[in-house]
C-alpha cells in the first residue's frame, strides 16, 4: 500500500473522532501509566471549540479513565462504542449488559495470577488481557481465553498491542462513529477518524466509506503519537489565524 501523508490540515467543517492509546498517546507498559502532555486537553477542546463541537474521542476505555485523563466537556464513544456520551453530559447509547462477561471474572483473574506479569483489565462491558510486561505468556493467554469464551456467542475476542480484548459482539468503533454522525453536531460533516490498531481499522473505512478520511498512525504519520499531536496542533492554529 503507498504510503500517505496528511499534509492538509483539518477543515474547519470536519467532525473529528481520535483514538487514545498509540493515537494521542504513547502506549505504555500498563494502561494506567500513560502520560498525559499538559497541553492535550486544551488542545482537544481548541479543535472542538472551531468546529461547534464536533469532536469525539473513541476509545477501548472505561468511560471514567477517559474523564480522568481529559476532564469532561468532550463527546466519548467509551469500551469500543458500548458507552456513547456527548459533550455535555448527555448518554446517547449504552449497550446491554450480557451475564457471560460476568461469569468471566474469577476465571480470568485466576489465569492472569497464573502467569506472572500478565494483567487483566476489568471494564463494564468487557476485559483486556494484557501480556506487554511478559509477552512469553501471549499464546497461553489467548488460547484459555478462547476457551472460556468458546461457547458464549454474545462475545467477541480481538487482538490489539500486546493485549486481547473480550467484549459484547455488536459494540464497535465503526458503530460508535455512524452513531455520533447522525447527532448534533456531527452531521453533515466529513467525518475523519485516527487510530492505529486492529480495533480502529472499522473506523478507518467507515470514514473513509462516508465521504472523509480515515488516518492510521502508522501508515500516515511519521513520528506515532508526537506526530498525530503536531499534526492536530497545527490543525488548531491555523483554525484560529
Amino acid at each position: 500500500m503507498q504510503r500517505r501523508l496528511p499534509q492538509a490540515p483539518l477543515s474547519d467543517g470536519s467532525a473529528v473522532f481520535l483514538d487514545i492509546d498509540g493515537t494521542l498517546l504513547d502506549i505504555a507498559v500498563t494502561p494506567d501509566a500513560v502520560m498525559v502532555p499538559p497541553t492535550l486537553p486544551d488542545l482537544l477542546r481548541r479543535l472542538a471549540v472551531a468546529r461547534n463541537g464536533a469532536l469525539a474521542l473513541i476509545s477501548g476505555r472505561p468511560i471514567l479513565d477517559i474523564d480522568r485523563m481529559f476532564g469532561a466537556g468532550i463527546a466519548v464513544a467509551a469500551e469500543h462504542g458500548a458507552v456513547l456520551r456527548d459533550a455535555g453530559g448527555r448518554i446517547l447509547h449504552t449497550a446491554p449488559t450480557d451475564p457471560a462477561l460476568a461469569a468471566l471474572a474469577a476465571p480470568l483473574r485466576a489465569l492472569v495470577a497464573r502467569h506472572p506479569g500478565a494483567l487483566l483489565e476489568e471494564k463494564q462491558f468487557g476485559y483486556a488481557l494484557h501480556w506487554r510486561r511478559a509477552p512469553h505468556w501471549r499464546d497461553a493467554l489467548v488460547a484459555t481465553a478462547g476457551r472460556l469464551t468458546a461457547d458464549q456467542t454474545a462475545l467477541i475476542l480481538l487482538p490489539a498491542h500486546a493485549a486481547l480484548e473480550i467484549r459484547l459482539r455488536g459494540a464497535d468503533k465503526a458503530t460508535a462513529l455512524a452513531r455520533f454522525m447522525a447527532e448534533a453536531p456531527f452531521a453533515g460533516r466529513a467525518p475523519v477518524f485516527i487510530g492505529d490498531d486492529i480495533t480502529d481499522e472499522p473506523a478507518i473505512a467507515w470514514a473513509e466509506a462516508h465521504g472523509g478520511r480515515g488516518l492510521h498512525v502508522a501508515r500516515d504519520f511519521s513520528g506515532g503519537p508526537e506526530a498525530v499531536r503536531a499534526w492536530l496542533a497545527m490543525s488548531t492554529t491555523r483554525a484560529e489565524t
